[in-house]
Order: C-alpha cells, then structure tokens, then sequence
C-alpha cells in the first residue's frame, strides 16, 4: 500500500522506525540497534506533541480554506494558537489582505459519543459550504469520533458528489503515534487525495518531458516553518543556474497542488519533513528527487546547489555560482568571527534544522556542547557523526526528546553553554537560566542560503553582546525545579540501554 491507496497515514514508528526517547551522546546515534530506539519509553514524560497541530499548521495554509476539526471543542481550539502566525505568512507573501484561518469544530457532546457524530459532521461540512463558499475544505478526525467509530471516508464520499467544493479530509487522532512528525504526513495525504487523486477532474496526466530548450521546474518543498525570506533566497539560488522553481505545497492552492505533477524534480528543503509527498511524486508521476540536505551553512548549501544541478548537467552553472556566494558570505562574516570563536552552544529543535544549523555554528568557529531533537530518524543520523568530527572528536550529550522541559534544563545547567539556539517555547527555558538565546527560526528572518548564513551569523552576535534580559529574569524568577533533580541524571527517565550522557567514557566533559 501507499499514500494513494492508504485511507489512513501509518506512524512513524512503523514506517520510518522512529525514535522519541533517548539520551546519549552525539557519537552513539546511528550505533544502536533501529527497533531498540523505536521502543524506547519514559518512565516520567512531562510534555509532548499531538500530531493533530502539525497537520493543523500546514493545512490551515492553505488560502480560502475551512477547515473543520471533528472532535471534542478542545481540539478545535487549538486553531487559535497558529492563526497569528498563518496570517502574517500571507501577508510577507503579498497579500495585503489576508484574513483570519477559517475553521470550525463539531464539537461533539456526551450525546454524540454515545449515539456517534457522523450525522453531525454531515451536516456542518454542508452548512460550512453553503455559508462561507471556501475553495476548499478540510475535515480532520481527532481521537473522541475514531474511539466511537465514526466513519470519516464514509462521510467524505457521501458528501463529495453533493458540493463541488474540493473535500479532503485527514485522520489525525493523537493517540495513533507517538511521534507528532506523522502530522506532516497526514497533510500530505490529505492534499494529495483532494486535489489530485479524488479531484472531480481526477489525477493529472504525466508530463510528456521538456522540450528542447526549455528550463527545467524543480518543485521545492517548503516547510511550514519556513519563511518568505527563505523562498526568496532559494528562488534566488537555483534562478541563478537555469532552473525555474515551484514552491509549495504549504500556502499553495488547488491548481499549484497540481501543478507540482509537472515538474521535472521535486526537492526536499527537510528531508525528515517531506519524504512521504516526495515518495509519492516519484511514484505517481516518475519525477526523481533530491532527499538528503537542508541548505543551512556554506558546505550543506553546496552539497544542496550541487545535488539539484547534477540532474540537469549543470553542475559547471552552479560550481561558479558557489565560489561566487561562498566567496561574498565569507568576506561579511569576517567581522563577526572573533567574537564567535569558540563560542559554545547547545542546539534545541527538530531534527534536521537543529543538525545542520550545527554544522553553520561550526563553520563560524564555534563549538556544539549539546543538542536536543524532537525525534529521531534515519535521515538525520549521518550528520551527528560530522558534528563530532568536525570537532576533532569532541562529543556531546544529544536528547531525543518531544520537548521534556526538565531534562532540557537538567542538561543546560550541567554543560553551561555560552548561547542556546532554539524555537521560542525552548529559548523561554533557557532564559530563565540566564543563558543568551537566539531563535533557530522566525518567519521574517533570513536563515537558508548564503544570506541565511550572515543573517545567523550576526543574530548570535548580537544576542552574545547583549543578553542583559536574560541575565536579570535568571536572578528574579524563581527555578522550576527541585535542586535536587539537578543532581540527577537527565536521562533518568528513559527505559533504554544506550549509554547516558553522564558516562565520561561515552560523551564530552
């Protein structure tokens, strides 16, 4: 089976064996046997992720659409937290008037758990079509309608002949996965059955071939969590070498949804993020694939750029095109690099951001003293073992984590880093113990490319030079645990047989 037969979207623990529990150091990951790690537990967790606000944050990009959370209110309500955000990426993408995401939830009662709620759903996806006319909608089935067996497809395919609004639809019950990242997966399926595969004008037909002459289209994958900055630079980049480029799926529509069929390669900007769409794509359409780098620092950018242009002979195009930016990006960090030199620095995010913006830390001359990754999965394994390489063998302490604030802080205050890079609900940790933060991302912000590279460069600057905030609110906010936890191994919790971070014969002092 596969993403164009599956009703439902498989784990990530099954398909890819991931991995959300472990503790260890940077040189273990990769040496420990794949199913140990996928059944890695805690005994204590304190934190986690539903993989219904993924697939939330990328479908609720999607322009004119409504959305309608099958659920109990509480899941519906977890729109608000990403409404900001949505709209103001419209706006840096030029819609001056972007509206607020339109969603909606069943929002099932006592009565409805016990009789079901499919009748109610009905009822709303008519009633949402009929009064708000969106261009298309999404239903999403959270935990409460699959525990009563609500059949979701069933209503979907009642529906469907009834409105010629395209209706899609997606299993996201928190209590299927452990690892929050099936979300991405779930999205695409989503996109993938209602405007390709039950479309009313059905798949679209493979693309012939280019003609001579004709520019090659590369489909870049962007991320919800990737900025309009971001696009530009990449647009930027592979304009430079000949290639037209087609960014989605994330804020694009019907007809660009399609269009991704016709292009001659599609790109991953994440790996760990795409490969279900990717896989799909080549599949379906025949169209081969880049999957292995995100263009973060001077060498994975390179490797990027290099990848791509090897597809269309024009590696001679985009060598050129690399001394040439490497050669500018060097020059404006110049300035930056004394004050960053040796500069110690602990990483915070989803995996593959967290691993490469390691490897662009470490070209600025600074050194990795730890880093935490949401989860864990083959496509990031091989750049852990760079990491310490690029040290000369200097290891450290890595925590597989989804979030888990108190072996964050447990480890921080035990490796003392000089900065702490990582998205703004962990930068809030490390603020209050006093530690200068910067973001790993922000929608406004530079971060990919060549440009990206300088921009990060004098964000950590700036923040080193200046974190009198964080100094104070370390001495005016009380701790938010014991002491004694902090003399506790941090890993403490996790039921695995994987050296712990303490063990002077496996991670760094």
């Amino acid at each position: 089976m596969g993403l164009k037969e599956d009703k439902t979207v498989p784990g990530r623990e099954d398909r890819v064996e991931a991995c959300m529990a472990h503790g260890g150091c940077a040189s273990g990951i990769g040496k420990q046997d794949k199913i140990c790690l996928k059944n890695s537990e805690r005994g204590f967790s304190q934190a986690g992720l539903c993989q219904l606000l993924p697939t939330l944050g990328m479908l609720l990009t999607l322009p004119e659409t409504a959305v309608i959370v099958h659920g109990a209110i509480g899941c519906g309500s977890a729109g608000f937290g990403m409404n900001t955000s949505i709209r103001l990426h419209h706006l840096l993408r030029g819609n001056p008037n972007a509206k607020d995401s339109l969603w909606f939830t069943t929002n099932l009662d006592e009565s409805d758990v016990v009789h079901g709620g499919e009748q109610r759903l009905e009822e709303t996806i008519l009633t949402v079509n009929e009064r708000y006319r969106p261009k298309s909608i999404i239903v999403m089935q959270t935990c409460t309608p699959s525990i009563i067996g609500d059949d979701l497809v069933g209503v979907i395919e009642k529906v469907r002949p009834l409105i010629d609004t395209p209706l899609l639809y997606s299993h996201c019950e928190g209590f299927k996965t452990k690892v929050w990242a099936t979300g991405y997966d779930v999205a695409f399926h989503a996109m993938v059955h209602g405007f390709i595969e039950k479309d009313k004008e059905g798949p679209p037909p493979r693309k012939a071939g280019r003609k001579p002459g004709e520019r090659p289209i590369v489909n870049v994958i962007n991320l919800a969590s990737m900025g309009k900055p971001d696009e530009v630079e990449i647009e930027r980049l592979l304009n430079a070498i000949g290639i037209d480029v087609l960014i989605g799926p994330n804020f694009g529509d019907r007809e660009k949804i399609r269009q991704m069929t016709q292009a001659d390669l599609t790109v991953s900007v994440c790996p760990t993020h795409d490969d279900y769409f990717v896989d799909y794509l080549h599949t379906e359409y025949g169209i081969p694939f880049v999957l292995r780098d995100m263009p973060i620092g001077l060498a994975n950018t390179r490797n990027w750029l290099l990848d791509i242009a090897r597809n269309f002979d024009l590696e001679k195009e985009a060598l050129a095109l690399i001394e040439q930016e490497e050669a500018k990006a060097r020059k404006a960090v110049e300035r930056y690099l004394p004050a960053l030199k040796d500069i110690r620095v602990f990483l915070s995010a989803g995996e593959f951001r967290a691993v490469v913006t390691g490897g662009l830390f470490q070209e600025l001359g600074m050194e990795i003293v730890g880093l935490r990754s949401y989860h864990h999965d083959d496509f990031g394994t091989e750049f852990y073992a760079r990491l310490v390489q690029a040290q000369e063998g200097k290891d450290f302490p890595v925590d597989i984590a989804n979030f888990q604030p108190f072996e964050l802080v447990n480890l921080l205050k035990r490796v003392k880093p000089d900065l702490f890079c990582g998205h703004v609900f962990d930068n809030a940790w490390a603020a209050r113990l006093g530690f200068p933060t910067i973001t790993i991302f922000r929608i406004f912000d530079y971060y990919v490319g060549y440009r990206g590279y300088y921009e990060v460069a004098k964000k950590a600057v700036r923040n080193l030079r200046n974190h009198a905030f964080n100094t104070k609110l370390s001495q005016n906010v009380q701790g938010a645990y014991k002491k004694e936890w902090y003399e506790e191994d941090p890993f403490k919790y996790i039921k695995t047989d994987a050296p712990s971070a303490q063990d002077p014969e496996t991670a760094a002092a």
